[in-house]
C-alpha cells in the first residue's frame, strides 16, 4: 500500500488546458485536491491574509442586498427549519449565521 502511494505521490500533475471545458475541470478537481497542487508547486499557500480581513469587515457593515438561492435536500430543508425554529430566528438568518462563521473560520487558517 505505502508502496502505491509513493509513486502515486511521485507522478506529476498533469494540468488542464487552459480553455478546459466545465467536464473537464470537474474531472481533474475531482481527482486532485489542493494539497495535492501544492505539494507539486502548482500552487502556494498565500501567508497574507489581510485581504480576507478587510473584506469581512466590510461584510460586516453592507446591508444584505444580495440574493443566493441554492438547492437541498427536502430534509436538510426540514431540518433547518427546525433549528431556526429552536434558535426563535428566521431560517434565512440562521443560514446567515452559519455563513458568516464559516468565513471566519476560513479566514483564520493559513
Amino acid at each position: 500500500m505505502k508502496r502505491n502511494q509513493a509513486s502515486k505521490a511521485s507522478r506529476s500533475i498533469r494540468l488542464p488546458r487552459r480553455n478546459a471545458s466545465y467536464a473537464e475541470l470537474d474531472d481533474f478537481f475531482s481527482r486532485h485536491d489542493g494539497t495535492d497542487l501544492v505539494e507539486h508547486g502548482i500552487m502556494e499557500t498565500d501567508p497574507d491574509r489581510e485581504d480576507l480581513d478587510r473584506m469581512l469587515l466590510e461584510y460586516w457593515n453592507q446591508p444584505n442586498t444580495k440574493q443566493l438561492n441554492i438547492r437541498i435536500p427536502a430534509t436538510a430543508k426540514r431540518m433547518i427549519e427546525r433549528l431556526a425554529k429552536r434558535k426563535t430566528v428566521e431560517v434565512s438568518t440562521l443560514i446567515r449565521m452559519w455563513v458568516i462563521e464559516s468565513m471566519r473560520r476560513e479566514a483564520r487558517q493559513p
